[in-house]
């Protein structure tokens, strides 16, 4: 948490106050596809850190449930996707650095709700997967 506040504060900082200016990175379509990655890298976590603090809390109480092969796939899934985005994140700031992409067509806007619609989109469904996860879920049989 700390951390990525951190990461964001400073992020701000660089795209706003220092380097090349928001004037500059607003024009730029990889910002807002590294905006988008960060998104869903931020978004992914909440999967991972709600089931942590479920088993955490089922634990502190005596009913801590050995983890499912469902679950820890879904876990390991879920990390794979957070490590790719950070992998590409760097790649798309040294070609949003050099301009790469560089248009003044598209409206910043557009590019802005897209990448605030991808990191919402996906806070929301990992936060209601977390929530609604079950590791044996059951078959309801429909009786005609």
């Amino acid at each position: 948490g700390i951390f990525g506040v951190l990461i964001a504060y400073t992020g701000y900082l660089r795209a706003v106050e220092f380097e090349k200016g928001f004037a500059f990175y607003s024009h730029e379509p990889l910002f807002w596809i590294k905006v988008a990655f960060v998104g869903v890298f931020g978004a992914s976590s909440f999967f991972n850190t709600v089931i942590i603090i479920q088993r955490a809390l089922a634990k502190r109480e005596g009913k801590l449930q050995p983890m499912g092969e469902k679950l820890s796939k879904r876990m390991i899934q879920i990390c794979n996707a957070e490590l790719t985005a950070i992998a590409i994140i760097p790649l798309t700031a040294t070609f949003m650095a050099r301009g790469v992409g560089y248009s003044e067509d598209i409206p910043w806007q557009a590019e802005a709700a897209l990448a605030a619609l991808i990191f919402g989109g996906l806070s929301f469904k990992y936060v209601k997967e977390a929530l609604t996860f079950e590791e044996n879920p059951t078959l309801l049989e429909s009786s005609e």
